[in-house]
């Protein structure tokens, strides 16, 4: 199957698109509005990663090392909750954020991150003997 029809990828960019349509729509639901978007950011971002890396491999059954899932967790808590809030009074550091970008990397490691299924080929000798 190709990862970008992956059903739990699919959900997270629809429910991803649904928040950012409320907020324009100036509808701030908690906690929808304020961690909805890191919960999905880490399993849309890296089923890209993992789409193109497929591609440059040519390798359908690649799947991500499982170091690439949490230096990315950890990449995005520091950049968006450490470093971002210290350089600009816009942004604020929240724990919470932390958590979500956690159970991202989790949702896509065990629901995402897994190779493509296998085509078995029947097997023509089956019930013959030596």
């Amino acid at each position: 199957m190709n990862i970008l029809l992956q059903p739990v990828f699919l959900l997270s960019v629809v429910l991803f698109c649904l928040n950012q349509g409320l907020e324009q729509l100036q509808l701030y639901i908690w906690p929808l509005h304020t961690h909805l978007d890191d919960l999905l950011c880490l399993p849309v971002v890296l089923t890209l990663i993992l789409a193109a890396e497929r591609v440059y491999f040519r390798n359908p059954y690649f799947v991500l090392p499982r170091t690439y899932t949490i230096s990315t967790a950890l990449l995005f808590s520091l950049v968006f909750e450490l470093l971002l809030p210290v350089l600009h009074a816009k942004y604020t550091s929240d724990i919470w954020d932390v958590a979500a970008y956690g159970v991202g990397a989790a949702i896509f490691e065990f629901w995402i991150n897994e190779p493509a299924a296998q085509v078995k080929p029947k097997n023509e000798t089956a019930g013959t003997s030596l």
